[in-house]
Protein backbone atom coordinates (compact mmCIF):
# COMPACT_ATOMS: atom_id res chain seq x y z
CA UNK A 1 0.00 0.00 0.00
CA UNK A 2 3.17 2.64 1.14
CA UNK A 3 4.73 1.59 -2.22
CA UNK A 4 1.34 2.84 -4.54
CA UNK A 5 0.72 5.61 -2.54
CA UNK A 6 4.35 6.75 -3.51
CA UNK A 7 4.13 5.97 -6.41
CA UNK A 8 1.03 7.67 -7.11
CA UNK A 9 2.11 10.63 -5.37
CA UNK A 10 5.33 10.62 -7.64
CA UNK A 11 2.28 10.84 -10.91
CA UNK A 12 1.01 13.76 -9.44
CA UNK A 13 4.52 15.28 -8.84
CA UNK A 14 5.48 14.96 -12.24
CA UNK A 15 2.35 15.91 -13.54
CA UNK A 16 2.75 19.35 -11.57
CA UNK A 17 6.28 19.86 -12.42
CA UNK A 18 5.67 18.96 -16.20
CA UNK A 19 3.35 22.10 -15.87
CA UNK A 20 5.74 24.07 -13.58
CA UNK A 21 8.17 23.37 -16.37
CA UNK A 22 6.28 25.58 -19.15
CA UNK A 23 7.45 29.12 -18.39
CA UNK A 24 5.61 31.26 -20.92
CA UNK A 25 9.28 31.92 -22.24
CA UNK A 26 8.80 34.59 -24.77
CA UNK A 27 9.82 32.34 -27.83
CA UNK A 28 8.18 34.02 -30.50
CA UNK A 29 9.78 37.12 -29.44
CA UNK A 30 13.42 36.27 -30.26
CA UNK A 31 13.49 33.91 -33.19
CA UNK A 32 17.35 33.96 -33.17
CA UNK A 33 17.56 32.11 -30.00
CA UNK A 34 18.11 27.95 -30.11
CA UNK A 35 15.00 27.46 -27.65
CA UNK A 36 14.75 23.47 -28.71
CA UNK A 37 18.55 23.47 -27.06
CA UNK A 38 17.74 24.99 -23.59
CA UNK A 39 18.45 21.78 -21.73
CA UNK A 40 20.50 19.70 -19.70
CA UNK A 41 23.64 18.00 -21.14
CA UNK A 42 24.89 15.22 -21.05
CA UNK A 43 21.29 13.94 -22.08
CA UNK A 44 20.39 11.33 -19.76
CA UNK A 45 22.96 11.89 -17.54
CA UNK A 46 22.71 11.05 -13.61
CA UNK A 47 24.89 13.91 -12.63
CA UNK A 48 22.21 16.33 -10.73
CA UNK A 49 20.12 13.21 -9.73
CA UNK A 50 21.46 14.08 -5.94
CA UNK A 51 19.95 16.88 -6.50
CA UNK A 52 16.79 16.09 -7.43
CA UNK A 53 16.53 13.06 -4.83
CA UNK A 54 16.77 16.13 -2.70
CA UNK A 55 13.41 17.69 -4.11
CA UNK A 56 11.58 14.58 -3.51
CA UNK A 57 12.33 14.84 0.22
CA UNK A 58 11.49 18.28 0.48
CA UNK A 59 8.28 17.95 -1.76
CA UNK A 60 7.09 14.07 -0.80
CA UNK A 61 7.08 14.90 2.89
CA UNK A 62 7.32 18.50 3.31
CA UNK A 63 10.75 18.52 5.00
CA UNK A 64 14.38 18.91 4.60
CA UNK A 65 16.35 22.10 3.39
CA UNK A 66 18.15 22.55 0.10
CA UNK A 67 20.94 24.82 -0.18
CA UNK A 68 22.20 25.91 -3.80
CA UNK A 69 25.77 27.85 -4.29
CA UNK A 70 25.74 29.31 -7.15
CA UNK A 71 29.78 30.62 -8.20
CA UNK A 72 30.57 33.30 -10.76
CA UNK A 73 31.95 36.33 -11.64
CA UNK A 74 30.11 39.87 -12.72
CA UNK A 75 27.04 38.09 -13.91
CA UNK A 76 26.49 37.13 -10.37
CA UNK A 77 27.58 39.78 -8.49
CA UNK A 78 24.71 41.77 -9.74
CA UNK A 79 22.25 38.73 -8.41
CA UNK A 80 20.20 39.46 -11.23
CA UNK A 81 20.17 35.74 -12.86
CA UNK A 82 20.41 34.08 -9.86
CA UNK A 83 18.29 36.53 -7.57
CA UNK A 84 15.53 35.07 -10.81
CA UNK A 85 16.95 31.69 -10.33
CA UNK A 86 16.14 32.08 -6.58
CA UNK A 87 12.43 33.61 -6.98
CA UNK A 88 11.73 30.55 -9.53
CA UNK A 89 13.24 27.97 -7.31
CA UNK A 90 11.94 29.27 -3.75
CA UNK A 91 7.78 29.82 -5.60
CA UNK A 92 7.28 27.26 -7.62
CA UNK A 93 5.90 24.79 -6.00
CA UNK A 94 3.56 25.30 -2.52
CA UNK A 95 5.32 25.71 1.11
CA UNK A 96 9.03 25.50 -0.56
CA UNK A 97 10.09 28.65 0.58
CA UNK A 98 13.98 28.34 2.13
CA UNK A 99 16.24 31.00 3.42
CA UNK A 100 17.81 34.34 1.89
CA UNK A 101 21.19 32.63 2.65
CA UNK A 102 24.65 34.19 2.14
CA UNK A 103 24.87 37.44 1.26
CA UNK A 104 27.96 39.82 1.46
CA UNK A 105 27.93 43.66 1.89
CA UNK A 106 29.77 44.84 -1.59
CA UNK A 107 29.21 48.35 -1.28
CA UNK A 108 31.51 48.31 1.80
CA UNK A 109 34.09 46.88 -0.69
CA UNK A 110 33.28 49.48 -3.02
CA UNK A 111 31.49 47.64 -5.59
CA UNK A 112 28.10 47.15 -7.08
CA UNK A 113 25.72 45.71 -4.36
CA UNK A 114 22.90 43.76 -5.26
CA UNK A 115 19.36 45.85 -5.75
CA UNK A 116 17.55 42.96 -3.76
CA UNK A 117 19.24 44.09 -0.23
CA UNK A 118 20.62 47.45 0.87
CA UNK A 119 23.80 47.86 2.50
CA UNK A 120 24.91 50.54 5.01
CA UNK A 121 28.41 50.94 7.17
CA UNK A 122 30.07 53.34 9.43
CA UNK A 123 34.06 53.48 10.67
CA UNK A 124 36.07 53.13 8.11
CA UNK A 125 36.50 49.60 6.35
CA UNK A 126 39.16 47.80 3.69
CA UNK A 127 38.50 45.43 1.63
CA UNK A 128 40.18 42.19 -0.53
CA UNK A 129 39.16 40.57 -3.71
CA UNK A 130 40.13 37.37 -5.28
CA UNK A 131 41.02 39.59 -8.29
CA UNK A 132 43.67 41.15 -6.73
CA UNK A 133 47.55 39.89 -7.42
CA UNK A 134 47.82 39.71 -3.65
CA UNK A 135 44.37 39.94 -1.15
CA UNK A 136 45.63 41.84 2.15
CA UNK A 137 43.78 38.59 4.06
CA UNK A 138 43.09 35.32 3.64
CA UNK A 139 39.73 34.59 1.65
CA UNK A 140 36.79 32.21 1.80
CA UNK A 141 33.84 31.59 -0.20
CA UNK A 142 32.54 34.43 -1.26
CA UNK A 143 36.00 35.59 -2.62
CA UNK A 144 35.97 39.05 -0.60
CA UNK A 145 36.30 40.24 2.78
CA UNK A 146 36.16 43.60 4.80
CA UNK A 147 37.95 44.28 7.19
CA UNK A 148 38.08 47.05 10.11
CA UNK A 149 40.22 48.29 13.39
CA UNK A 150 37.62 51.00 14.42
CA UNK A 151 35.48 50.49 17.53
CA UNK A 152 32.49 50.97 16.90
CA UNK A 153 32.06 50.49 13.13
CA UNK A 154 29.17 49.17 12.20
CA UNK A 155 26.74 48.03 9.30
CA UNK A 156 23.30 47.25 8.32
CA UNK A 157 21.54 45.23 6.45
CA UNK A 158 17.69 45.40 5.35
CA UNK A 159 15.62 44.52 2.66
CA UNK A 160 13.52 46.77 -0.08
CA UNK A 161 9.81 46.62 0.09
CA UNK A 162 9.69 45.42 -3.82
CA UNK A 163 11.72 42.08 -3.29
CA UNK A 164 9.47 39.45 -3.72
CA UNK A 165 11.79 36.67 -2.04
CA UNK A 166 11.21 36.81 1.87
CA UNK A 167 14.04 37.92 3.52
CA UNK A 168 12.86 37.41 7.55
CA UNK A 169 15.50 35.15 9.89
CA UNK A 170 16.11 34.32 13.16
CA UNK A 171 19.28 32.41 12.79
CA UNK A 172 22.68 34.83 11.80
CA UNK A 173 25.83 33.13 10.94
CA UNK A 174 28.91 35.25 10.76
CA UNK A 175 32.12 34.10 8.83
CA UNK A 176 35.18 35.89 10.40
CA UNK A 177 38.41 35.85 10.15
CA UNK A 178 41.13 34.65 12.74
CA UNK A 179 41.32 36.50 15.92
CA UNK A 180 37.37 37.47 15.63
CA UNK A 181 37.58 36.62 19.28
CA UNK A 182 39.30 39.37 20.64
CA UNK A 183 36.21 41.17 19.05
CA UNK A 184 32.74 41.96 20.42
CA UNK A 185 29.81 42.01 17.74
CA UNK A 186 26.68 43.70 18.72
CA UNK A 187 23.36 42.95 17.14
CA UNK A 188 20.76 45.10 16.36
CA UNK A 189 17.89 45.58 14.93
CA UNK A 190 14.79 47.57 13.45
CA UNK A 191 15.86 51.34 14.44
CA UNK A 192 18.84 50.14 16.10
CA UNK A 193 16.48 48.66 18.87
CA UNK A 194 18.05 46.25 22.01
CA UNK A 195 17.29 42.67 20.72
CA UNK A 196 17.41 39.58 23.04
CA UNK A 197 19.52 37.08 21.58
CA UNK A 198 21.80 34.14 22.61
CA UNK A 199 25.50 34.30 21.05
CA UNK A 200 27.38 31.25 20.56
CA UNK A 201 31.12 31.37 18.82
CA UNK A 202 32.79 28.06 17.08
CA UNK A 203 36.44 28.45 17.47
CA UNK A 204 37.09 25.81 15.20
CA UNK A 205 35.63 27.28 12.06
CA UNK A 206 35.66 31.54 12.86
CA UNK A 207 31.73 31.85 12.68
CA UNK A 208 29.78 33.79 14.97
CA UNK A 209 25.94 32.79 15.41
CA UNK A 210 23.09 34.98 16.83
CA UNK A 211 19.82 33.16 17.98
CA UNK A 212 17.31 35.03 17.78
CA UNK A 213 13.95 35.03 19.47
CA UNK A 214 11.67 36.76 16.83
CA UNK A 215 12.18 36.84 12.95
CA UNK A 216 13.99 40.01 11.71
CA UNK A 217 14.19 40.98 8.28
CA UNK A 218 16.60 43.81 8.89
CA UNK A 219 19.85 43.92 10.99
CA UNK A 220 22.63 46.23 12.63
CA UNK A 221 26.04 44.62 13.68
CA UNK A 222 28.56 47.09 15.47
CA UNK A 223 31.82 45.71 16.47
CA UNK A 224 34.17 46.51 19.50
CA UNK A 225 37.85 45.23 19.82
CA UNK A 226 37.88 43.73 23.55
CA UNK A 227 41.33 44.77 24.34
CA UNK A 228 44.06 46.44 22.06
CA UNK A 229 44.56 43.89 19.30
CA UNK A 230 46.41 44.49 16.20
CA UNK A 231 45.03 42.01 13.84
CA UNK A 232 41.37 43.70 12.32
CA UNK A 233 38.11 41.92 12.78
CA UNK A 234 37.35 40.07 9.44
CA UNK A 235 34.19 39.50 7.56
CA UNK A 236 33.57 37.12 4.66
CA UNK A 237 29.81 36.83 4.68
CA UNK A 238 26.42 36.49 6.87
CA UNK A 239 24.09 33.75 6.01
CA UNK A 240 20.54 35.04 7.04
CA UNK A 241 18.82 31.46 7.88
CA UNK A 242 14.92 30.59 9.30
CA UNK A 243 13.22 27.48 9.94
CA UNK A 244 10.98 26.97 7.24
CA UNK A 245 11.92 24.03 4.72
CA UNK A 246 12.59 24.91 1.09
CA UNK A 247 15.72 26.00 -1.08
CA UNK A 248 18.41 28.52 0.18
CA UNK A 249 20.39 30.04 -2.73
CA UNK A 250 23.43 31.35 -1.67
CA UNK A 251 24.71 33.48 -4.85
CA UNK A 252 28.80 34.10 -4.96
CA UNK A 253 29.90 36.79 -7.33
CA UNK A 254 32.84 38.72 -7.93
CA UNK A 255 33.15 41.44 -11.12
CA UNK A 256 36.05 40.14 -12.89
CA UNK A 257 36.50 36.84 -11.49
CA UNK A 258 38.12 33.83 -13.04
CA UNK A 259 38.61 30.28 -12.44
CA UNK A 260 42.79 31.05 -11.02
CA UNK A 261 40.37 33.67 -8.54
CA UNK A 262 38.66 31.09 -6.80
CA UNK A 263 41.46 28.88 -6.49
CA UNK A 264 43.34 31.50 -4.48
CA UNK A 265 40.54 31.20 -1.49
CA UNK A 266 42.17 29.26 1.05
CA UNK A 267 38.89 29.09 3.50
CA UNK A 268 36.23 28.12 0.60
CA UNK A 269 36.61 24.81 1.23
CA UNK A 270 35.69 25.16 4.95
CA UNK A 271 33.51 27.90 4.44
CA UNK A 272 31.25 25.17 1.41
CA UNK A 273 31.43 22.38 4.04
CA UNK A 274 29.31 24.74 6.62
CA UNK A 275 27.03 25.66 3.69
CA UNK A 276 26.71 21.82 3.10
CA UNK A 277 25.07 22.95 -0.54
CA UNK A 278 22.90 19.90 -2.48
CA UNK A 279 23.68 21.59 -5.79
CA UNK A 280 26.88 23.60 -7.19
CA UNK A 281 26.45 25.83 -9.99
CA UNK A 282 29.99 27.34 -11.60
CA UNK A 283 29.49 30.08 -14.11
CA UNK A 284 33.42 30.39 -14.41
CA UNK A 285 34.98 30.93 -17.73
CA UNK A 286 33.87 34.46 -18.98
CA UNK A 287 36.73 36.41 -17.69
CA UNK A 288 39.58 33.41 -18.31
CA UNK A 289 38.39 33.60 -21.77
CA UNK A 290 38.38 37.09 -22.45
CA UNK A 291 41.81 38.20 -23.76
CA UNK A 292 44.20 36.29 -25.96
CA UNK A 293 44.60 33.11 -26.65
CA UNK A 294 42.66 30.91 -23.90
CA UNK A 295 45.22 28.35 -21.99
CA UNK A 296 43.36 24.88 -22.48
CA UNK A 297 45.55 23.43 -20.10
CA UNK A 298 45.18 25.34 -17.06
CA UNK A 299 41.79 26.43 -17.46
CA UNK A 300 40.94 22.59 -18.08
CA UNK A 301 43.23 22.04 -14.26
CA UNK A 302 41.47 24.92 -12.89
CA UNK A 303 38.01 23.94 -13.60
CA UNK A 304 39.10 20.08 -12.06
CA UNK A 305 40.40 21.32 -9.32
CA UNK A 306 37.48 23.47 -8.17
CA UNK A 307 35.08 20.69 -9.15
CA UNK A 308 37.32 18.46 -6.58
CA UNK A 309 37.65 20.92 -4.05
CA UNK A 310 33.87 20.75 -3.72
CA UNK A 311 33.52 17.32 -3.70
CA UNK A 312 36.20 17.00 -0.72
CA UNK A 313 34.39 18.81 1.58
CA UNK A 314 30.59 17.53 0.07
CA UNK A 315 30.72 14.69 -1.98
CA UNK A 316 26.99 14.07 -2.61
CA UNK A 317 27.04 17.53 -4.27
CA UNK A 318 25.30 17.75 -7.69
CA UNK A 319 27.64 20.15 -9.54
CA UNK A 320 26.29 21.81 -12.67
CA UNK A 321 28.53 24.00 -15.25
CA UNK A 322 27.21 27.43 -17.09
CA UNK A 323 28.93 27.59 -20.71
CA UNK A 324 30.01 31.18 -21.43
CA UNK A 325 27.61 33.43 -23.00
CA UNK A 326 28.98 34.08 -26.84
CA UNK A 327 30.67 37.36 -26.21
CA UNK A 328 32.85 40.12 -28.15
CA UNK A 329 36.22 41.72 -27.42
CA UNK A 330 37.10 44.77 -28.79
CA UNK A 331 40.00 45.91 -31.32
CA UNK A 332 41.62 49.01 -32.51
CA UNK A 333 43.47 48.83 -35.70
CA UNK A 334 44.94 52.25 -36.30
CA UNK A 335 42.14 54.86 -35.79
CA UNK A 336 39.15 52.23 -36.11
CA UNK A 337 37.40 51.01 -32.78
CA UNK A 338 35.02 48.34 -32.69
CA UNK A 339 33.99 44.69 -31.31
CA UNK A 340 34.75 41.12 -32.93
CA UNK A 341 33.44 37.83 -31.72
CA UNK A 342 35.62 36.09 -29.23
CA UNK A 343 36.05 32.67 -30.24
CA UNK A 344 37.33 31.52 -26.92
CA UNK A 345 33.70 31.00 -26.14
CA UNK A 346 33.18 27.91 -28.25
CA UNK A 347 36.50 26.30 -26.56
CA UNK A 348 35.31 26.63 -23.06
CA UNK A 349 32.24 24.81 -24.29
CA UNK A 350 34.37 22.67 -25.36
CA UNK A 351 36.31 21.68 -22.43
CA UNK A 352 32.94 22.24 -19.63
CA UNK A 353 31.27 19.08 -22.45
CA UNK A 354 34.99 17.06 -21.61
CA UNK A 355 35.18 17.84 -18.08
CA UNK A 356 31.23 16.81 -17.62
CA UNK A 357 32.23 12.98 -18.68
CA UNK A 358 35.36 12.52 -16.76
CA UNK A 359 34.15 14.52 -13.82
CA UNK A 360 30.70 12.77 -13.72
CA UNK A 361 29.17 16.65 -13.58
CA UNK A 362 26.48 18.41 -15.91
CA UNK A 363 26.24 21.29 -17.98
CA UNK A 364 23.65 24.34 -19.15
CA UNK A 365 25.41 25.19 -22.82
CA UNK A 366 24.54 28.48 -22.99
CA UNK A 367 26.80 29.60 -25.70
CA UNK A 368 24.79 26.56 -27.79
CA UNK A 369 21.64 28.01 -26.65
CA UNK A 370 21.96 32.01 -27.37
CA UNK A 371 23.24 30.91 -30.94
CA UNK A 372 26.67 30.37 -31.21
CA UNK A 373 29.84 32.67 -32.21
CA UNK A 374 28.37 36.00 -33.34
CA UNK A 375 25.23 35.79 -31.60
CA UNK A 376 25.21 38.24 -29.27
CA UNK A 377 25.09 40.59 -31.39
CA UNK A 378 21.60 39.65 -31.68
CA UNK A 379 21.02 39.95 -28.03
CA UNK A 380 22.12 43.57 -28.25
CA UNK A 381 19.48 44.37 -31.05
CA UNK A 382 16.83 42.69 -29.54
CA UNK A 383 17.65 44.95 -25.99
CA UNK A 384 18.65 41.97 -24.46
CA UNK A 385 22.60 42.17 -24.00
CA UNK A 386 24.28 45.75 -23.52
CA UNK A 387 26.36 46.98 -26.13
CA UNK A 388 30.06 45.64 -24.86
CA UNK A 389 28.23 42.36 -26.22
CA UNK A 390 29.35 40.80 -22.65
CA UNK A 391 27.53 41.49 -19.89
CA UNK A 392 23.35 41.93 -20.58
CA UNK A 393 20.58 44.58 -19.53
CA UNK A 394 18.24 43.49 -16.30
CA UNK A 395 15.58 41.86 -18.99
CA UNK A 396 18.39 39.57 -20.49
CA UNK A 397 19.57 38.38 -17.18
CA UNK A 398 16.13 37.93 -16.34
CA UNK A 399 15.04 36.26 -19.06
CA UNK A 400 18.43 33.91 -18.68
CA UNK A 401 17.00 32.66 -15.20
CA UNK A 402 13.79 31.97 -16.59
CA UNK A 403 15.38 29.58 -19.20
CA UNK A 404 17.78 27.71 -16.76
CA UNK A 405 14.78 27.22 -14.33
CA UNK A 406 13.08 25.75 -17.65
CA UNK A 407 15.99 23.50 -18.10
CA UNK A 408 16.05 22.43 -14.74
CA UNK A 409 12.61 21.86 -13.97
CA UNK A 410 12.37 19.86 -17.44
CA UNK A 411 15.20 17.33 -16.57
CA UNK A 412 14.14 16.88 -13.11
CA UNK A 413 10.58 15.75 -15.06
CA UNK A 414 12.64 13.59 -16.74
CA UNK A 415 13.78 12.20 -13.98
CA UNK A 416 10.54 11.81 -12.20
CA UNK A 417 9.38 10.04 -15.36
CA UNK A 418 11.78 7.56 -14.90
CA UNK A 419 11.37 7.04 -11.41
CA UNK A 420 7.44 6.40 -10.74
CA UNK A 421 6.13 5.38 -14.46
Amino acid sequence: MMALRLMLFGIMLWTFVQGSAQTALPKSSYPFVQWQKNSIHPKGSSALHPFYASLDRLMFKGLGRINVVHFGGSHVQADIISGRLRERLQSFYPGNLGSRGLIFPYSIARTNNPGNYIVKHTGSWSYAKNVQSSPAVPLGLTGMAVFTSDSGASLSISFPDHVKIKGDFNLLRIYEGAGSEHYTVLFHGQDSLPVTYREFRHPETHIREFFLEKHHRSLKLTIHPKDSVRSPYILYGLQLENEDPGITYHSIGVNGASTHSYLKCSLLGSHLAEIKPDLVLFGLGINDAAKGELDVAAFTSNYRKLIRQVRATNPHAAILLLTNNDSYRPYRIRRRRGYTPNPNGEIVRRIMHELAISEGVAVWDLFEIMGGLGSAKSWEDYGLAQRDKVHFTFKGYRLLGDMLFEALLTDYQLYLKKRYE
